[in-house]
């Protein structure tokens, strides 16, 4: 499950952890201070950083700073939140990016889904147990579609795939006078264990007549079939 450590003085994360494992299935780790924040991010090792820019001590851009210089984590996104005035000083220590204030929630949102290419949680998904195929490398694999929505699915199998592999997949779905394949490209977003073990994937590439049959597919379905 990805990992995301939020770091600011003044509350502008607060009630953030629950939200941000609600709408993106990743964990939320907060802290208060710059120095706090630092340990975080050696011991757990996330995989996004979003700092505030004017903290006290040590701030955003010194934490930014710090972190890039280091080979083991130079690699590892940072996003600066601050005044708009923030972006050259944040582009000068090797920020990923920034984010203005005040805070807009649904901006926050499409950044964690960029760096961490996660399903928006928003997205009706179907509780279905559909068979699947997929293929990475022209090597053929099998599994059970758990969930399914418009950005992706997930694949309950015992195969092992890393996150950022490109699938080609293949399952069959019922429509109003049938049944249709669907066959589509998908990236890995996440992987799941014992005793839930699959990938996420996400869509990134359905042809015109696949994307058809999907939204045919997810429309018919029973409102009772949609988890909440």
């Amino acid at each position: 499950m990805p990992l995301i450590v939020l770091a600011d003085d003044q509350g502008l994360f607060r009630g953030a952890a629950e939200e941000v494992l609600r709408r993106t299935g990743c964990t939320a780790l907060l802290a208060s201070r710059g120095t706090e924040a630092l340990d975080l991010v050696r011991s757990e090792r996330p995989q996004l950083v979003v700092v505030s820019g004017r903290m006290a001590g040590m701030n955003g851009f010194d934490l930014c700073r710090v972190l890039k210089a280091d080979p083991a984590f130079a690699r590892t996104p940072i996003v600066i939140v601050g005044s708009p005035d923030v972006a050259d000083e944040a582009a000068r220590v090797g920020a990923d990016a920034t984010l203005p204030l005040p805070l807009d929630p649904e901006a926050f949102f499409a950044t964690v889904r960029r760096y961490l290419q996660v399903v928006p949680r928003e997205e009706a998904r179907s509780a279905v147990g559909w068979s699947v195929t997929f293929w990475r490398d022209g090597v053929p694999y099998s599994g059970t579609i758990r969930d399914l929505s418009r950005g992706g699915f997930f694949v309950r199998t015992n195969v092992h795939q890393p996150v950022g592999a490109r699938l080609e997949v293949s399952f069959d779905v019922p429509v109003d006078h049938g049944v249709r394949t669907v066959v589509a490209e998908a990236m890995v977003v996440r992987t799941g264990r014992e005793p839930d073990p699959g990938l996420g994937c996400r869509f990134f590439q359905l042809s015109a007549s696949s994307r058809a049959h999907l939204e045919e597919c997810l429309r018919i379905m029973s409102p009772t079939d949609v988890p909440a």
